[in-house]
């Protein structure tokens, strides 16, 4: 019996706890969440075609549905991934890129861009739902200009990329 107890002491002091270096190495991990696509491109193109309000920016009267661009979306992943793997949130990737950079290095030629981004959103509807009661993020997703998106999720990190050839 004795002896036993002594060997549950050991392992339980041999057993590793999670350290400080393991937990950043677990943040750093990509977590690619795969989101639907076709339902961020339904909400998107719901508002675009019944116009919006867009607070500050004004209404916005419906506008030409976009289509999706796997390019766009691996900007978007790019973008996302970036800031999960850093930990920051900004338009400005670690790198000091902005959108119409990372776009350009994966050979989309663009004519106008723009981003939207956001953190700790659960699903599209919700990430949806927020960019369009932001007035800056609203007013891209209504511009008229923009043909085409991608969008992608990599932890709680969602980017959107709209942008016109």
């Amino acid at each position: 019996m004795k002896h036993n107890i002594l060997i549950i002491s050991i392992l339980l002091i041999v057993s590793p706890l999670p350290s400080a270096c393991q937990k950043d190495n677990q943040r750093k991990r990509k977590v690619e969440v795969a989101i639907d696509r076709k339902l961020v491109l339904n909400l998107i193109n719901a508002y675009r075609t019944s116009g919006c309000d867009c607070g500050t920016e004004g209404y916005f009267t419906p506008a030409p549905p976009v289509t999706w661009n796997d390019t766009l979306e691996m900007a978007a992943k790019v973008h996302s991934s970036d800031m999960f793997s850093k930990y920051f949130f900004s338009h400005t990737g670690s790198d000091g890129s902005v959108t119409s950079d990372r776009i350009k290095r994966l050979g989309y030629n663009w004519t106008t861009c723009g981003e939207n981004i956001g953190k700790g959103y659960k699903n599209e509807e919700q990430v949806v739902k927020e960019w369009i009661k932001s007035p800056e993020h609203c007013s891209n997703i209504m511009y008229p200009g923009f043909k085409e998106i991608g969008a992608a999720k990599i932890g709680d990190f969602w980017t959107l990329v709209l942008a016109t050839h």
